[in-house]
């Protein structure tokens, strides 16, 4: 399947419309962060995989908070609420895993893993640009 039929299928409902553009902003935020910090981080190869890997776990992160919050509207609310604690800790302990594994593999691998999970934040704030950006995929 081609990108624009993968774009126009996933903007067709706003949830995954919204969905599409943070995972954009995900892509995008952490190739301009690998980019800058191949100039800067040595060994350049510890950088990359500490920014793979954290981009990984952002869009992890992204789509369990997606499934999460789809999954808690259809349970009442004390259910609810210890589900979101539980999924939100859980998280939390993903994060750690993977900021731990790169401490272990160097330091440019814990800087670029931090900024790698940081994509998740930027790409939240710059979702305006890329509702702008991907309107014609409608």
């Amino acid at each position: 399947m081609g990108i624009k039929k993968t774009l126009k299928r996933m903007s067709s409902k706003p949830e995954t419309r919204t969905l599409l553009e943070l995972y954009v902003g995900i892509i995008v935020s952490g190739v301009i962060m690998l980019a800058i910090g191949l100039i800067f981080a040595r060994p350049m190869w510890m950088y990359l995989v500490g920014v793979l890997g954290g981009t990984a776990g952002a869009a992890f992160q992204l789509y369990n908070m997606y499934d999460t919050i789809d999954r808690a509207l259809s349970v009442d609310e004390g259910k609810a609420r210890g589900y979101m604690t539980a999924k939100s800790m859980f998280r939390l302990i993903i994060s750690a895993v993977i900021m731990i594994v790169a401490y272990f593999i160097g330091v440019a691998a814990f800087v670029g893993s931090i900024l790698g999970l940081f994509s998740l934040k930027i790409s939240a704030l710059l979702n305006p640009f890329f509702k702008k950006l991907l309107s014609d995929f409608r």
